[in-house]
């Protein structure tokens, strides 16, 4: 079964499991997602503990935006079935598998999905958001993305930097561009969202501003975050900024009136518009409403 898309993803951000105040104040930040975490920020023993404040967290009503992801342990340890049976009944909205490689792991999981919602009644079916952080993830990408439940990839780029021996920072990311841009390839090939690594300097805001600016240029849907400081730069970095905004209002209403008069193509601030140039701008426009529309979400549900 093939979920859709989420439609707004700017900015995902992750929250440590054992840390039941920063899950308690992840949803009141302004971001479009949240993942709350088992796997890297948690300490082996504190694995139990975890699993607790963040099915404690899923419980707590839902009275703001962003979707609700949880990231289990890698499939390869013996740790994931013991993270699903105990956050599955809080009804994430997707679950984050890191280190996929291969297509055949996910569907283990779609499997342990499938049973745990017949056993339990589930309303609604969980999706499945894999993380590409190593080479073989990124060639078999495609494959991955067109697995049973995945709307959405995650790029790991500090676990594939480092297998890839390559170093990243302010001064860019070109040792892994050819990675990036296959992934993106392979989400839109598949219909899926995709999300840019993390920028790990919390301090280094222009270095992650400029990072922001490459993940848009790439094609990226939005970016995962490590801390709230990150969370209103990227969302502002993944909207068109005013100028694109009028620029595409412009190019749609000039290719709506060429296309009253049976044409398909017209010329908008000196420029040929053909309807795929009007579809983007129309996906433009859209996500600036989505955007609007989650921020007074978000407005209404803090009074």
């Amino acid at each position: 079964m093939k979920h859709a898309a989420p439609a707004l993803l700017r900015s995902t951000l992750y929250v440590p499991g054992s840390n039941p105040r920063a899950l308690a104040k992840s949803t009141q930040l302004g971001a479009d997602a949240v993942i709350f975490d088992l796997e890297d920020s948690v300490a082996p023993e504190m694995k139990g503990e975890a699993r607790r404040f963040i099915r404690e967290a899923l419980g707590e009503e839902r009275n703001s935006t962003p979707l609700r992801v949880v990231r289990i342990n890698a499939m390869a340890t013996s740790m994931w079935q013991a993270d699903l049976e105990a956050v599955l009944g809080g009804q994430p909205d997707a679950i984050a598998v890191p280190k996929v490689n291969h297509r055949d792991e996910l569907q283990v999981l779609v499997d342990f999905l499938m049973g745990w919602e017949q056993r339990n009644g589930a309303s609604r079916s969980m999706s499945v958001w894999p993380m590409i952080e190593s080479p073989l993830g990124v060639l078999n990408a495609l494959s991955i993305a067109q697995s049973p439940r995945v709307n959405c990839l995650i790029m790991g780029t500090s676990d594939l930097a480092k297998a890839l021996h390559v170093r990243t920072g302010p001064e860019g990311r070109d040792g892994m561009s050819y990675a990036l841009q296959h992934c993106v390839l392979a989400a839109r090939a598949a219909g899926v969202a995709i999300l840019d690594g993390v920028y790990v300097d919390i301090q280094g805001e222009e270095g992650f501003l400029a990072q922001c600016q490459d993940g848009v240029r790439l094609g990226f849907d939005g970016k995962t975050l490590i801390h709230p400081s990150q969370v209103q730069p990227a969302n502002r970095a993944f909207l068109p900024n005013q100028e694109e905004l009028q620029r595409a209002r412009r190019v749609l209403e000039g290719w709506r009136k060429a296309s009253a008069r049976g044409d398909e193509i017209c010329v908008v601030d000196g420029y040929l518009v053909e309807r795929l140039h009007a579809e983007d701008a129309k996906r433009l426009i859209a996500l600036w409403d989505q955007a609007q529309n989650h921020l007074r979400r978000g407005s209404e549900a803090s009074l």
